[in-house]
């Protein structure tokens, strides 16, 4: 029997009509799920993208700074040079057109009290029309002039008679006779400016494809931005911006650009704790917008062929295509999150599942001591640097590891994670290294201060318990040497005697040292001629150096004065130094290298000895640690604590059979 089965055309229309909201609101949902993931993409890209422009500006201005410094200092170093030849008498135009030629200074003139020019090393352009007879900088350098300066910047500034810039300073004449201005051209530095400068980041970056617009801007105007950047929204009159003007937070929104919306990212810039201005950066919303219009389309589409049996096969395609292209998009954001990655701070390498690298950005590039071409495209178990490294990324576990790269010892934090493909397959690794060697180094001094404090005050409290009787013991053999006569054998009697003496003595010694461990010093600072400090320790030396003929040198590379306590540091410097020669043998070397700078001294004490074996390097710096036969284990802790006092720092390398070498670093 045959059943006829026959649908209404209202059926029908019922049925598409249901298979049509079915389908349109399945396209609705799965086209808000795509765009959400995407804007979420986008929001991490952009948090790194914005972090990653805001850290490199940072380090630019520091950057600026620091050669701006290193120009001063060496304009001001010529400049009291041509003081020091000024004032004895032998200064000429010919000896300042020389120095000017060997140190590559643009000007050098040399002013009267009243501001008048009296010497340069000028030599006339042929066909220059300005007369040079009367040049007058008073304005300029009063305040070394009129005694309130020894010496300025007077910085960048334009030349009087040409458009270029000249970078210059002042110092005092001897004897207040008026002022010496040195300058160079600051044609060399301003190229690097725009070298290395925000405004070349933001063009460097704003050529990547995806990035709209990027500004610096501040409540006075743009600052610096991308070539297609005419005019923007003012920070005033905007509360978004505003609002991000006044915090280090991150803000998100859609604004229009160029008659198209655009995705904004802003961050405020700081320095020094002072904020520069806010970082705006577009990026475009048009693969967004075409996922959004081709998911329209296909409603579109499926509305219009619902009436045909083929509507779920043309559904289906559709559906694939939309998938097809959220996976292309998604490829083209990875491909956005590899450039990221190799401008990140962290060290980071990609290998894939079969552990070949694929990507290593400049951080790791560095810490590694290794290059891109090197390495791209080989298994990591190749390279020695990371051979360990397959057992740790396969069990995509973090964990803490010290390496030893290059003759340094770094302590890393190594943190894999797998990346799946969209059938949840492994795809790849992403291998983080966190150098955290500074922060353990600091972490190691603050136990070894909390545990010498302990021992200190142990060692202080039995000092105190012991003292009495020792000394009473040290009185009764006195007295018994005095008043005692055993009428024989008394020789053995006396040097039993003197023996017990000497041996309390020499205990008395000992715990006089843990109690001057065990109280805080008082530091008594004194500004001093280092040169005089030093050669005041070096001759006391230099007796036992001549008798055991080691080559005993003591030099500075860059004298002046120091602020110290000269007693306290003179204990800790022969602590070192005796150590030095107690490690050196016959016809060894010992050199103390000394450097004075604006902020600190540095003084390095080295010697060629046995060196530090590697089990006791952690263990120097102990109290009542000592490798040596009759020592106390006490002389490197007090050099510690005085140098701890004096808010400096102590460190050392040693290569066993080798030499050792201690550094001071003490600020001033």
């Amino acid at each position: 029997m045959k059943w006829k089965f026959k649908l209404r055309s209202s059926a029908v229309i019922a049925i598409t009509v249901i298979i049509a909201i079915v389908m349109i609101t399945s396209a609705y949902f799965e086209l808000q799920q795509g765009k959400s993931e995407l804007y979420h993409i986008l929001n991490d890209q952009s948090l790194a993208l914005i972090e990653t422009i805001t850290e490199s500006s940072v380090n630019t201005i520091n950057s600026g700074f620091e050669i701006e410094d290193l120009i001063t200092e060496r304009l001001l170093n010529n400049a009291r040079l041509i003081r020091d030849l000024d004032a004895s008498g032998k200064l000429t135009r010919q000896k300042l057109i020389d120095i000017g030629r060997a140190n590559n200074l643009y000007r050098i003139n040399i002013f009267n009290k009243t501001g008048d020019r009296i010497l340069s090393n000028r030599i006339p352009e042929p066909g220059h029309i300005h007369g040079e007879e009367h040049i007058n900088r008073f304005e300029e350098i009063e305040p070394v002039l009129n005694g309130s300066e020894n010496e300025i910047v007077i910085g960048l500034k334009n030349a009087e008679f040409s458009g270029d810039q000249r970078y210059a300073v002042a110092v005092a004449r001897t004897g207040n006779k008026g002022a010496i201005v040195v300058n160079l051209d600051a044609k060399d530095l301003l190229n690097f400016r725009k070298r290395i400068g925000i405004g070349k980041i933001i063009q460097d970056i704003a050529k990547n494809s995806g990035i709209k617009y990027i500004a610096l801007q501040d409540t006075s105007g743009i600052l610096a931005a991308s070539t297609n950047i005419d005019s923007l929204d003012a920070v005033t009159g905007d509360s978004f911006l505003q609002a991000a003007l006044r915090n280090d937070s991150v803000y998100y929104r859609t604004v229009p650009f160029n008659g198209n919306d655009v995705y904004e990212v802003v961050k405020r810039l700081t320095y020094d704790n002072s904020a520069v201005g806010i970082f705006r950066i577009g990026l475009s919303l048009s693969e967004i917008k075409n996922v959004e219009n081709r998911a329209y389309q296909r409603i579109l589409i499926i509305t219009l062929i619902l009436a045909a049996i083929s509507i779920i096969t043309l559904s289906i395609v559709f559906t694939s295509q939309n998938l097809k292209t959220i996976s292309e998009e998604f490829k083209k954001f990875k491909t956005f999150t590899s450039s990221i990655l190799k401008n990140m701070e962290e060290a980071v390498i990609v290998v894939n599942s079969n552990l070949t690298i694929s990507l290593i950005n400049h951080s790791a590039q560095k810490l590694f001591k290794l290059k891109e071409d090197e390495v791209m495209g080989r298994n990591i178990s190749e390279i020695s640097v990371f051979n360990f490294l397959p057992c740790i990324v396969r069990s995509e576990q973090s964990i803490e590891k010290t390496l030893k790269i290059a003759d340094e010892e770094k302590c890393l934090v190594i943190s894999p994670t797998a990346n799946y493909d969209s059938q949840n397959n492994i795809e790849s690794y992403t291998v983080v290294f966190d150098d955290i060697t500074g922060k353990k180094a600091l972490e190691e001094n603050a136990k070894r201060r909390e545990k010498l404090s302990a021992m200190g005050e142990l060692a202080s409290g039995v000092a105190h318990e012991i003292r009495n009787p020792i000394n009473a013991i040290g009185m009764i053999a006195q007295r018994l040497q005095k008043e005692f006569s055993p009428g024989e054998n008394d020789d053995e009697f006396n040097t039993i005697t003197n023996l017990l003496r000497s041996e309390v003595t020499r205990i008395n010694k000992i715990i006089k040292q843990f109690l001057d461990y065990a109280k805080p010093f008082e530091v008594k600072p004194a500004d001093l001629d280092a040169d005089d400090y030093f050669d005041r320790i070096f001759q006391l030396f230099q007796a036992e150096a001549d008798r055991r003929k080691i080559n005993f040198r003591m030099f500075s590379t860059n004298p002046g004065n120091i602020k110290i306590d000269p007693e306290l540091m003179q204990q800790a410097l022969m602590n070192l130094v005796q150590n030095a020669f107690e490690a050196s043998g016959e016809g060894g070397k010992i050199t103390v290298h000394y450097k004075c700078m604006d902020d600190r001294v540095e003084i390095m004490i080295s010697d060629d000895g046995r060196g530090i074996p590697e089990e006791a390097k952690k263990k120097i710096f102990d109290l009542y640690y000592t490798s040596k036969k009759d020592g106390t284990g006490i002389g490197l802790s007090i050099t510690q604590k005085i140098i701890e006092q004096h808010r400096g720092t102590i460190s050392f390398e040693s290569v066993l059979n080798e030499g050792t070498t201690f550094k001071i670093v003490l600020p001033q």
